[in-house]
């Protein structure tokens, strides 16, 4: 039906009425909205406003087409009609999606297409019951189907064309966003395959022990526990791990536990229900069910909030978790992979992180060696990292200086692999040349190649260079973090910031 001719009225000076307002109002709204969660709300709250219904839902194909099921529903029951399955054998949305016709029934009571399953479960009693196909270039994707009439009247003539021309732009609208959401997930995937690909050095050196435990776990569902220092490759080892197991075909999701606000982490990790608090227009996923069937990988699973620390350990004993403001049950099969730097055993004895939990989550631990104890991996490393950034810049400089090996091989490197792969990256965007020379190094790694006193210093400036490199070092080590680093010192952060200002710290860390 074409939506200009449905709205073309005989010229008049009567202003349009209410419910012709309403329809306009929603036919824009579904034309203008671009997320699919906005998108699914526009259009069903469209399609109950306009025909004045009790109730409605929007009921989608599944991937084998032999079941319709609930994207969206509105209506006191809602919530639990959402997880039923509809069969399109023996339904009347069904009926709507195989014969692609409206299907309007006064009362469903004698109609031998009604599934009363919905009704059973919900306890709703469906009495008139107005239900439209959404179609698009012919198909059939769903249908957009409406219960129980206000005053208990039957749904008229009128009300299917309204509603049928809601379901044209609807089912246009839902494609579109649909497809962009798939390509987007197809995107996801094949940015996780590709990081999922990535070369771990060490396999023959430093790490040796730890892929030996890795090839032995990766087939399992155990859950693995990377500890080590921050910079360490805890997030590559995650992804070998993934990239070695039977699901590497499915999805694995990353969450940073330190880098999300404690108050939107549940949100975040479990997904919430629309209204659960201030903001939440819509149902969100999270990661968790995003990551059914696949891997989800915590990093920085020590600095979760002691009250989602609870709801964790459910998710790994029994699979299951409610989304934040839903009494609704969600079931995932989810490998779990966590990471940390803190000491988790003294985060136990000051009560800030779960025994119980702890256990749950210890269950295969991988100790990831500091780059320091592993300074065979350095060329190796150095050589990974120059090939990566000169393909990246379009550079050539494809080898590394004896002088600035030696450098790189004396320096402590704090920050571990992340740190030694900032430096070579600053070398070869700022560098010139196709071999990295010793200049081209931060100059605190410079500084690395062993602490010496100026000659004919005094104490007083011999304690201020050293103390130089030394905050230098630690503020590396921490990625400039001034709280975390002024933690490590055991020294106050507003003391730390003088410091910092005082010595000229911040040219040191430039300095190249």
């Amino acid at each position: 039906m074409c939506i200009l001719h449905f709205m073309q009225r005989p010229a008049s000076k009567e202003p349009p009425s209410p419910r012709f307002e309403r329809f306009l109002t929603a036919t824009t709204s579904i034309a203008s909205t671009h997320e699919e969660d906005k998108l699914l709300e526009a259009i069903i709250s469209s399609a109950k406003e306009v025909v004045e219904a009790g109730a409605s839902s929007i009921l989608l194909l599944d991937a084998g087409g032999k079941f319709l099921r609930f994207a969206i529903a509105t209506g006191p029951v809602a919530d639990k009609a959402l997880p039923v399955k509809v069969p399109v054998a023996g339904s009347i949305a069904g009926w709507v999606v195989t014969h692609r016709q409206a299907a309007n029934l006064a009362t469903v009571k004698d109609d031998p297409r009604h599934y009363n399953g919905v009704d059973k479960i919900t306890l709703l009693k469906t009495e008139s019951l107005l239900c439209v196909p959404l179609l698009v270039d012919g198909e059939a994707i769903g249908a957009i189907q409406v219960l129980n009439k206000g005053g208990g009247k039957a749904f008229t003539d009128e009300d299917e064309r309204f509603l049928g021309v809601i379901a044209v732009q609807a089912a246009y609208a839902l494609r579109r966003v649909i497809e962009d959401r798939r390509r987007r997930e197809e995107l996801d995937e094949l940015r996780s395959r590709m990081d999922a690909d990535q070369t771990v050095i060490g396999e023959k050196g430093g790490l040796a022990e730890v892929f030996d435990i890795i090839r032995k776990v990766a087939d399992t569902r155990t859950t693995v526990l990377l500890r080590g220092e921050t910079g360490t490759g805890k997030g590559m080892i995650a992804r070998a791990i993934y990239s070695a197991g039977s699901r590497h075909h499915r999805r694995f999701v990353t969450v940073n536990c330190s880098n999300i606000p404690p108050d939107l982490l549940e949100s975040e990790l479990f997904g919430h229900s629309k209204g659960a608090f201030t903001g939440a227009t819509a149902n969100k996923i999270g990661k968790f069910k995003l990551a059914h069937g696949g891997t989800i990988f915590l990093d920085e699973v020590g600095d979760l909030p002691l009250g989602l620390q609870t709801k964790l350990l459910r998710v790994l004993q029994d699979q299951e978790f409610e989304p934040l403001g839903s009494n609704r049950t969600e079931k995932v099969d989810v490998r779990v992979i966590a990471a940390t730097s803190r000491n988790l055993e003294a985060a136990i004895s000051e009560e800030r992180f779960r025994e119980d939990l702890y256990y749950r989550l210890n269950v295969v631990s991988l100790e990831l060696p500091p780059l320091r104890e592993r300074r065979e991996d350095l060329p190796e490393l150095v050589d990974h990292f120059l090939k990566k950034y000169s393909v990246e810049t379009n550079k050539h400089m494809l080898r590394v200086g004896p002088e600035a090996l030696e450098i790189i091989g004396n320096y402590d490197w704090p920050g571990n692999i992340r740190e030694l792969e900032n430096a070579v990256e600053r070398a070869v965007v700022l560098g010139e040349g196709d071999v990295l020379q010793a200049e081209m190094l931060p100059g605190h790694v410079l500084g690395g190649r062993g602490y010496t006193v100026p000659e004919g210093a005094t104490l007083t400036e011999a304690q201020r260079s050293f103390k130089r490199c030394f905050i230098a070092k630690a503020l590396a080590s921490y990625e400039g973090n001034q709280t975390r680093t002024a933690e490590a010192l055991g020294i106050q952060r507003s003391y730390l910031n003088r410091l910092i200002k005082q010595l000229d710290i911040k040219e040191l860390l430039t300095k190249g």
